[in-house]
């Protein structure tokens, strides 16, 4: 039996789920699958630990620390996507941490392909209620999802504002299953209609709580009407209905699809070598190798330690900007290798990135100004020759950590105008406590880099100040690299490059869950394990001894194993009926996360946009649900040889 767990955000360990019993083998294939939230921008820690259930164990109930040990990795969620064709196999280890001679376990993930899907769709109301003085209520749409402790409402979705009008027709919504409902059509949902006030305090005009499959439902119904209900604490009566019309559901490639189809994410580090650092070997400087990591190496060994995975070869570039090399003379140079390899500085990995850093630092001085636009534009020529490189395309990530704000502003923004048109973003690190003011105009979230004419194609860039986060590099990663996947896909379907071998190296999925009310009893597969050999003790979900002539039914309140690509059974009442959850308190939903939503101007409409949300904890799982949480990836464990098919 193999038990597997994830490494929670509090270091403890939590049991995601245990496979099933398989007798008298030394090369089980399981059937269980374990589902877990694939989150790009962190590093996700597992553990698996093989054990032999003695005779008289219950499998489902028994403590592992109970069983023999038979061995044990730890490795991480990233390492299992990435792999080739999705086939993670590792040694397992004994209790002392030496590899067993011939023990291995493979792993097999797959991508939740409900997660893929796109939703277009059209919202109406009539009806509302006017909140308005003078004139008519100016009506906006948001859509709330429900967070796994069954209490918490997270802002999804935000319509466009209908100004001066109580029949408000939205333009049209067009949001990822991911992002809307994580892959899950009856997650509830619960769509809320506010007043816009240009002060922020925008007013609830009405609400209803609803599911993506009832909306599909409704939509279906051509004209179909639901009533707004009224906020909590509000007199009973009419207030408006909504209506929904047209709702399509599109499939795209995903970014895993494009990552295990041979896509590689490059990565390239720039370290600011200006005088306002201060000189290394002061305890004040921003440089100073003493107590424990600088906030360069925390922001390098944070972002490298992720997309470590997503390089293949692991050649890093790295380049200096704004010293000046010792014994050369005293002219600055403001895009210089830092790396031992070649004229681009390339590092092996990031022990090769910090071995760089520290030696560089011995090897030239500080000096300024500080400069962005050449260690962009070298950047973008590297990224410029992936174009036609042929093979599986690649994308360009340009790591720049600064301790004080650009002084080449303008030849810098048109830099990542030109760069937003080709495959890289942008990552800038603020280091330290400058003010950090320009860095603001290059993060272009409401509106795009423009400058001479020339509009950026795409917002590239993400600014992010360490000390946020006190200088907690993993935490910065996270912020850093949680738009990344986006900008990726954005520029992948604007130019129609095509998902390298996408279909070939991915395994159909099950179909999506069925509505609440539990999932119906799986057939066996088609080619059963023999059962065990008499007086053994049957483990729970086992297949029963067969009989001749064929498969008896199992014994009541027994569950039959699952087929390969199954959903695992689901426990009774696992989805509360949608009356069953809480009703919101006023301003009960949290606000938006870090760039969730841009904040409004005084008078300004909010535009209609996909809000980015915070990444889910795990282990994710609705309220009186079974451990095994609704996530994007579902890797099968298989010690010894491939899950089954």
């Amino acid at each position: 039996m193999g038990v597997l767990y994830q490494l929670l955000d509090n270091g403890a360990w939590a049991e995601v789920g245990r496979t099933e019993m398989v007798a008298n083998t030394y090369d089980p294939a399981f059937v269980k699958r374990f589902r877990l939230v694939f989150h790009f921008e962190k590093t996700q820690k597992l553990r698996l630990t093989v054990v032999d259930v003695d005779k008289g164990q219950d499998p489902a109930t028994v403590s592992p620390d109970d069983c023999n040990f038979l061995g044990k990795a730890e490795f991480e969620l990233g390492e299992v996507v990435t792999a080739r064709a999705k086939r993670f196999e590792q040694a397992l280890l004994k209790k002392s941490g030496e590899a067993w001679e011939k023990s291995t376990f493979l792993l097999v993930s797959e991508e939740v392909s409900a997660c893929k899907d796109v939703y277009r769709f059209q919202l109406k109301a009539f009806e509302l209620k006017n909140a308005d003085t003078f004139g008519k209520s100016d009506p906006y749409l948001q859509i709330n999802r429900l967070q796994e402790d069954g209490v918490t409402w997270l802002p999804v979705y935000k319509t466009n504002v209908v100004p001066n009008c109580l029949k408000p027709v939205w333009k049209d919504v067009h949001v990822r299953a991911a992002q809307l409902n994580n892959g899950d059509i009856y997650c509830p949902l619960r769509l809320q209609v506010f007043d816009y006030s240009s002060s922020g305090d925008h007013e609830l005009l009405g609400q209803v709580d609803l599911s993506t499959q009832r909306m599909m439902e409704l939509a279906a119904q051509h004209g179909a009407m639901v009533p707004l209900q009224p906020p909590a604490g509000s007199k009973p009566g009419n207030y408006g209905s909504l209506q929904i019309q047209g709702f399509v559901t599109e499939t795209r490639a995903s970014f895993l699809d494009y990552i295990s189809g041979g896509t590689e994410i490059g990565f390239v580090v720039a370290v600011d070598f200006t005088a306002s650092n201060g000189e290394p070997q002061l305890r004040s400087s921003k440089h100073y190798q003493g107590e424990g990591p600088t906030q360069y190496e925390r922001a390098i060994m944070g972002v490298g330690n992720i997309i470590n995975y997503y390089d293949f070869d692991k050649a890093f570039p790295m380049f200096g900007f704004g010293g000046v090399r010792r014994g050369a003379g005293t002219s600055t140079d403001h895009c210089f290798p830092m790396g031992p390899n070649g004229p681009d500085g390339v590092c092996l990995g990031v022990p090769g990135l910090l071995e760089a850093y520290k030696r560089c630092l011995t090897e030239w001085s500080l000096s300024g100004p500080t400069y962005f636009a050449p260690v962009i534009r070298r950047t973008t020529d590297m990224a410029r020759e992936t174009v036609n490189a042929g093979g599986a395309p690649k994308y360009t990530v340009l790591l720049i950590m600064t301790d004080g704000d650009v002084m080449d502003l303008a030849n810098t923004i048109d830099a990542i105008i030109t760069a937003s048109s080709l495959p890289m973003s942008i990552l800038i690190v603020g280091i330290g406590r400058d003010d950090f003011a320009k860095m603001n105009k290059l993060d272009a979230d409401k509106t795009k880099l423009s400058a001479g004419g020339k509009t950026a194609a795409r917002d590239i860039v993400q600014f992010v100040e360490i000390e946020k986060f006190a200088g907690d590099g993993v935490r910065l990663a996270q912020e850093l690299l949680a738009e990344l996947p986006g900008q990726f896909l954005e520029y992948m379907r604007a130019n129609n490059i095509p998902c390298p071998n996408v279909w070939a190296a991915q395994q159909p999925m099950a179909p999506p869950p069925p509505p609440p009310g539990g999932y119906p009893p799986q057939v066996p597969a088609a080619n059963p394990p023999p059962p065990p050999p008499a007086g053994y003790p049957q483990a729970p979900g086992g297949y029963p001894p067969q009989a001749p002539g064929g498969v008896p039914p199992p014994p009541p309140g027994a569950n039959p194993p699952q087929p390969p690509g199954a959903y695992p059974q689901q426990a009774p009442g696992a989805y509360p009926p949608p009356a069953g959850y809480p009703p919101q308190a006023p301003a009960a939903y949290p606000p938006p996360a870090p760039g969730a939503y841009p904040q409004q101007q005084p008078g300004a409409y909010p535009p209609q946009q996909a809000a980015a949300y915070p990444p889910q904890q795990a282990p994710a799982a609705y309220p009186a649900q079974a451990p095994a949480p609704y996530p994007q990836q579902a890797p099968g464990v298989a010690p010894g040889q491939a899950a089954a098919p």
